[in-house]
């Protein structure tokens, strides 16, 4: 991994790393208990506040035990100062228990095995809270203000009751759905306010910490992760302590799709720490906290937020240390062949428990139409029993395909045969709307997935399932929001849909019906991921995707539509899945027109980790094993799947090298109505970097 930071550059060897974090760490234990420090016009001095020992143990719980004796008297500050009311004060100036500090000092002493009860007032703020739907107000929900803290608190506050609610295995729908807006209106910079107002990078930490550990609420990871990245490139992430802030909160959010950019970005994070670190082990004391012209800080708490990004990025940095750092997009002449070549060249990376020689031949046999600058992510959909050999194809195209699809790129086109179908004559004319800039479909579609049934030796010309994937729509706090959700989605279909489906398949009022009730009926932060028709298949039925549905609104959900499908075998099913600890959910339904008995539940974990990191994967699937759903070889097989593999092709007088991610995408669970489940799995492919190299 090679990186650059001002200055000279900086190859952060895992010698390097491990050196700044034991150095860190020695020049901790030697610390006293944390401290707080108030900066005035006047000089520095410290204050007798629990917030310094709250965020080192917050930071060390994530540190693989380093510096636990330190971490030992950070624990008996917080039990010493905790007050009769068994809340805490962040200085004994405030003139009120603060419900944020005593909720992130409660999680703090959870992580190091200290767990104490809520006191009643906390207590009751939650309950309340968890009663409160999106958008309600504290009026309407009876809610009072307890210990001088009003229950519509600031957001630095409401990050604290969310992380210890959550740690409680509660929910707090009203207070996520306020606060996911007010990020996506306000960003962190507009957020950090209260008293005292925690720093941007301070929440940004606090607010992941939470999304982490509830799972995918992409509606506050999607800003938060362009925020952060955006700050970032800016050149306004300044400090180590600021930059630590950020790297955590980036990794607390996961791997996004683009992972190169994830890993140079934490590349060059990591250089400015180890380039900031002082002789002695320790960073620079950074502002926290502020209060009128009141700035506090603390070393104590400086060193370890940086320990944590450290070590944790030292993980990340493990996993992908066989990475190439010579990705530029667009740098490279187009890709020359099909898919073909690529699809062959994964040969040695396919399992033969999953991978039979037939299905092989067919996805080679596939290969040969698409040309290989359709530049996209490929996946493959395996299912899970023996004797079940078929293997599909997935190849999503995002808007640096739309010029291919659309017949208008430059150098490279479909193969002419395939215009011979109507349905590759719809893909067309979509592609050529979706291209068109500033329109609907150009602002709404997000990507455009193919996937092609490999049941059967490959027609000619071959026909896909097609899926409009949607752009993601704010989260409706209000009615005024769910309404313009509402009507978004169904601006976007309405435009699309025709397209794709032509006048043998309309979108008939009864099918438009169905649609809208699907769609008003969404609840609070779930959302429509994709509309699909099913090309080749020749069937009128529409297919939609749903996003982020709440497990605990599933049922309800499901009511509302009128689903007339077995709601007893999906509530059988969420009561092995949900302890399994599986929290990124997507529902498929099927109309045609109105909802058929059908219900695919796709399955997976928050920040798209892999089995190395999360293992939860290996519980999910020796479950679907005891149940019968999954063979062991194919179990295993899909634990061994993610990686990094190589590919090499030759690119006229130069080979073209391509290094690919491969992962465990989710795992779909078909509920029928009949007593066996349909189990499949999906693997996926992501391109993260590519050169030419002179033969």
């Amino acid at each position: 991994m090679s990186v650059q930071s001002p200055g000279e550059p900086i190859r952060p060897t895992a010698e390097m790393l491990d050196g700044a974090i034991g150095a860190a760490v020695a020049a901790l234990e030697q610390l006293p208990v944390a401290e707080m420090l108030a900066s005035t016009g006047a000089g520095v001095h410290s204050v007798d506040s629990p917030a310094a020992a709250t965020l080192v143990l917050l930071a060390l719980a994530e540190s693989e035990g380093a510096a636990n004796a330190h971490g030992a008297s950070c624990v008996r500050r917080l039990l010493s100062s905790r007050a009769s009311t068994g809340l805490w004060r962040f200085s004994p100036d405030s003139e009120r228990s603060e419900a944020g500090e005593s909720a992130r000092a409660l999680v703090a002493l959870r992580q190091w095995r200290m767990p104490l009860d809520p006191p009643p007032a906390l207590a009751a703020l939650l309950s309340r809270d968890a009663a409160r739907e999106p958008g309600q107000t504290s009026s309407e929900s009876g809610a009072a203000a307890i210990e001088g803290v009003l229950p519509e608190a600031d957001v630095a506050t409401t990050a604290g009751l969310l992380l210890l609610a959550a740690h409680e295995g509660r929910s707090l729908p009203g207070r996520a759905a306020l606060v996911s807006e007010k990020v996506r209106t306000q960003g962190l910079l507009g957020c950090a306010r209260g008293e005292p107002a925690v720093s941007p990078f301070l929440l940004g930490y606090l607010l992941t910490r939470w999304v982490r550990h509830v799972g995918d609420h992409w509606q506050l990871a999607v800003p938060l992760r362009a925020e952060l990245i955006s700050l970032w490139e800016k050149g306004e992430v300044r400090g180590a302590v600021n930059v630590a802030l950020a790297m955590s909160a980036l990794m607390n959010l996961g791997r996004p799709t683009d992972v190169n950019l994830f890993e140079r970005t934490l590349d060059s994070m990591a250089s400015l720490l180890l380039s900031g670190q002082s002789e002695e082990g320790l960073w620079p004391v950074a502002p926290l906290y502020e209060a009128g012209d009141v700035v506090y800080g603390s070393l104590e708490a400086s060193a370890a937020l940086c320990v944590e990004a450290l070590v944790r990025y030292v993980r990340i940095a493990r996993i992908a240390a066989d990475r190439t750092d010579n990705f530029l997009p667009g740098a490279l002449p187009p890709r020359s062949g099909t898919w073909k070549e690529t699809l062959a060249a994964f040969d040695n990376d396919y399992p033969p428990a999953l991978f039979s020689p037939e299905s092989r031949a067919r996805l080679l046999a596939l290969g040969e139409w698409l040309p290989a600058a359709l530049e996209g992510d490929g996946g493959f959909e395996v299912r899970l029993l023996e004797g079940t050999p078929r293997v599909d194809f997935i190849l999503g195209v995002k808007h640096d395909g739309q010029a291919l699809l659309a017949g208008r790129h430059p150098h490279a086109e479909l193969p002419a045969p395939l215009f011979a179908a109507p349905e590759w004559r719809r893909i067309r004319d979509f592609a050529r709307a979706w291209a068109e800039p500033g329109g609907l479909l150009d602002r709404e579609v997000d990507a455009f997935w193919l996937e092609f049934d490999l049941d059967a030796p490959v027609a000619s010309p071959p026909l896909p399932i097609v899926f409009l994937c949607t752009r993601d729509q704010p989260v409706a706090v209000d009615e005024a929001l769910h309404r313009q959700k509402s009507d978004t989605y169904r601006a976007t279909l309405h435009a699309g849909l025709p397209l794709l489906r032509g006048d043998e398949a309309p979108l008939t009022p009864e099918l438009q019906r169905g649609m809208d009730v699907c769609i008003e009926a969404l609840p609070p932060g779930a959302h429509l991921y994709a509309a699909c028709v099913m090309m080749s298949r020749r069937s009128k039925n529409l297919r939609f995707t749903l996003k982020n549905v709440p497990p605990e609104h599933m049922v309800s959900y499901l009511e509302a539509v009128a689903w007339p499908g077995d709601m007893q075998q999906l509530r059988e099913t969420l009561a092995w899945v949900l302890p399994l600890g599986v929290n990124r959910f997507m529902l498929n339904l099927d109309l045609a027109p109105q909802l058929l008995p059908t219900l695919g539940l796709e399955c997976s974990f928050q920040g798209r980790a892999q089995p190395a990191e999360e293992p939860r994967w290996q519980r999910l699937l020796d479950e679907l094993v005891t149940r019968g759903l999954c063979a062991p070889s194919r179990r295993d097989a899909l634990l061994a799947w993610p990686g990094r593999t190589q590919v090499n092709l030759p690119a006229g007088s130069a080979t073209r090298e391509s290094v690919f991610d491969k992962r465990l995408a989710h795992v779909k669970l078909g509920l029928t109505g009949a007593p066996v489940i349909e189990a499949k799995a999906y693997l996926a492919t992501h391109r993260t970097s590519e050169l030419l190299r002179p033969r």
